[in-house]
């Protein structure tokens, strides 16, 4: 499976490449000077304008480069690229070049990018991209890519992605991916992929995959497929494909298939096939429906309806073969052959019937009943073991019954 984890660390290090790097290289001999530079305050005890490289200041604040920053309360206008601020703090508005600090609480703009050491909370906007190495809170928007190495909540928006490595919660956008390491929960759209280490819950639709390393609950949509190595619950779509490591609940529907690696229940639609350890509810597919245990409810198929170690209990369809490891119950119906050690119901295969017991009403061609048959088998040729009902056909064959009886035209029947 694709690991975000991957997708995080390379579009982390190619945003911080162009945002954060070129801010150290211009600082790389001043790094060791944490002293701020000079600065023409106009107010009162640090309230008011400030002109310049002042380290602590609340108002507005206007300067060409900031270094050594220390707490900024209000509006920071920086003109130019900033150097080291590793503790600054702005509260208010910052708004630059390319802002970098430690923390960022309210609206924080920039052309090209922002960087936080820590964390972004409130409003946060950048030409290219935003990187926090900590969390990002409230609104962030990036032309290129929003990027945290912690959790991310709220609303955000990317023009190529949005990466979270931990938590992602709230409403995210991107043109190419929404990707978190520690789980999404809430609406997530990519044109791509949406992609979760953790698990998917909420609204979540992608041009090509939505991939979850965990459960997924809700609503999943994607243009190719949508996997789960967990658990999968609710209404999920795939062009393609709509697999599940574990149990598929809900509304599940693949262009090709519906697979599950444990139980499927609910209404599950395959375009070729359906496929589980085992069904519960309604399933059709172009081709099959299998199931490795049983299946229960409707299974409808174009050539195949097969339970292979569990039975088949309810309504099943199919223009081919419906089969069962074990029993076959309720209402079956093939346009060639029903086999089941033990058949209960009504059985209308066109071509034959085998089966080790019969307990109901089998229609087709030729009825063969290896063992006890109680019930009507209606066909041209009909034959059982142990006959404890009523056979119609052109030849009727009762191992139990003596004499001529045990071969008769028409009519034979044995209601001991």
């Amino acid at each position: 499976m694709f690991r975000c984890s991957d997708f995080c660390s390379g579009f982390v290090l190619a945003l911080w490449c162009a945002l954060a790097a070129p801010v150290a290289a211009q600082d790389r001999q001043a790094a060791q000077d944490t002293a701020p530079g000079w600065s023409i305050d106009l107010g009162y005890k640090g309230f008011g304008l400030s002109l310049g490289n002042s380290s602590r200041w609340n108002g507005i604040r206007i300067n060409l480069s900031d270094r050594a920053v220390r707490a900024v309360n209000g509006l920071n206008l920086t003109f130019g690229a900033p150097k080291e601020n590793p503790v600054a703090v702005f509260r208010g508005a910052a708004v630059g070049l390319a802002p970098v600090g430690r923390d960022f609480y309210g609206l924080s703009v920039g052309v090209l990018g922002a960087v936080a050491h820590r964390s972004f909370s409130g409003v946060s906007i950048a030409g290219l991209g935003l990187v926090s190495d900590g969390s990002m809170t409230g609104v962030n928007v990036a032309g290129l890519g929003t990027v945290a190495d912690g959790d991310m909540i709220g609303l955000n928006l990317a023009g190529l992605g949005t990466v979270a490595d931990g938590r992602m919660r709230g409403i995210n956008l991107a043109g190419l991916g929404v990707v978190a390491e520690g789980g999404m929960v809430g609406i997530n759209l990519a044109g791509l992929a949406a992609v979760s280490d953790g698990g998917l819950a909420g609204l979540n639709v992608a041009g090509l995959g939505v991939v979850s390393d965990g459960d997924m609950w809700g609503a999943n949509v994607a243009g190719v497929a949508t996997v789960s190595d967990g658990r999968m619950t609710g209404l999920n779509l795939g062009g393609l494909a709509v697999v599940a490591d574990d149990r598929m609940a809900g509304l599940n529907v693949g262009g090709l298939a519906a697979v599950a690696g444990d139980r499927m229940s609910g209404i599950n639609v395959g375009g070729v096939a359906v496929v589980a350890e085992e069904q519960v509810g309604i399933s059709a597919a172009g081709l099959a429906v299998v199931a490795e245990w049983g299946v229960k409810g409707a299974a409808i198929a174009g050539l195949a309806v097969v339970a292979g170690g569990g039975p088949l209990e309810g309504l099943a369809a199919t223009l081919g073969v419906v089969e069962s490891g074990t029993a076959v119950s309720g209402f079956a119906v093939a346009g060639y052959r029903i086999r089941s050690p033990r058949v209960t119901g009504w059985a209308v295969p066109l071509a034959t019937l085998q089966a080790v017991e019969l307990s109901g009403v089998s229609i087709s061609a030729y009825n063969r009943v290896t063992g006890v048959q109680r019930g009507l088998t209606i066909g041209l040729l009909n034959y059982a073991r142990e006959l404890h009902g009523v056979q119609v056909g052109a030849v009727n064959i009762a191992g139990n019954n003596r004499g001529l009886a045990r071969v008769l035209p028409v009519l034979n029947l044995n209601l001991n």
